[in-house]
């Protein structure tokens, strides 16, 4: 009897394991399928991916569509100012983000929690709403068509859920160890390098890593706010191969998988921090 019921057991286990298995490799198809046709059309003559029946043996594999945008000064241009944006972005989040996640963790300020929840609800309007607003001003202060000007909009729009995932990091440290610092001599400034930075690197990283993929990837505020290649980042290339009449598939395919190539790079590297940042700020 008992080894009829272990055998039951061990069968609707198989069941759910294989389930769960099937499940995770069907997502993992639907998820990869369009990063897979992207790669294939950058590596292949476009005629050559569209044809019917498809053809899944590549006749022909080039870098040239790559190669082409490399060597156009452009298109390193758009490159060079995405790195400037996404980069010095994620430098003003953390150290912004840092200083004002400390100070609602760590001080009991009168009004601090609805300061928090106006916080929060700059979250609620969509980036559409403050175009005209942001355009106007970026034009009064001589901010329009400048890489500065976007690097301040977009760190303007993360900082609110950056400030909220490192407070719910910092709270779950016990702010005995800073107190304790500060006994042997350390300011608050030092205890909270020294002590309370290196316990959140987990949040730091995640909320850096959602800083930088969200810079990267700002497109409408990138073509509202500049007008000239000098400012403008990769996204605004992209746009540009798509015209009224004619697409250029195989140089969008090329600059999309080269556009991708640092966010995949980037959560390789860091998921194992990201997962743990993201859900240990999540909750106190």
């Amino acid at each position: 009897m008992k080894q009829a019921f272990s055998q039951r057991l061990r069968s609707r286990y198989l069941i759910h394991q294989v389930f769960i298995v099937g499940l995770t490799v069907l997502a993992a198809v639907i998820i990869l399928t369009p990063v897979v046709w992207m790669i294939n059309a950058a590596l292949r003559p476009i005629k050559e991916v569209l044809t019917y029946p498809p053809q899944l043996d590549p006749s022909q594999l080039t870098f040239e569509y790559m190669a082409s945008l490399i060597e156009n000064e452009r298109y390193r241009g758009y490159f060079r100012n995405s790195v400037i944006l996404a980069l010095s972005t994620l430098v003003i989040t953390i150290i912004l983000g840092l200083l004002a996640a400390y100070g609602f963790s760590r001080f009991n300020m009168g009004g601090g929690r609805i300061m928090l929840l106006g916080i929060m609800a700059l979250l609620m309007l969509p980036t559409v709403t403050l175009i005209v607003p942001y355009f106007r001003l970026a034009h009064l202060v001589g901010l329009y068509d400048s890489l500065l000007g976007l690097i301040i909009v977009n760190t303007a729009f993360i900082l609110p859920i950056s400030i909220w995932l490192l407070k719910g990091y910092m709270d779950a440290i016990p702010i005995d160890l800073e107190e304790a610092a500060m006994i042997d001599g350390c300011t608050r400034l030092q205890a909270m390098w020294k002590i309370l930075v290196p316990l959140t690197v987990p949040g730091i990283v995640s909320t850096g890593t959602f800083a930088f993929i969200f810079a990267w990837n700002e497109f409408l505020l990138a073509v509202t706010l500049t007008d000239t290649p000098d400012a403008q980042p990769l996204t605004i290339g992209l746009a540009a191969f798509f015209g009224q009449f004619v697409r250029d598939w195989n140089s969008i395919m090329a600059l999309s998988t080269i556009t991708s190539l640092p966010l995949m790079i980037i959560f390789v590297v860091f998921q194992r921090w990201v997962v743990q940042g993201m859900t240990s700020g999540a909750v106190k």
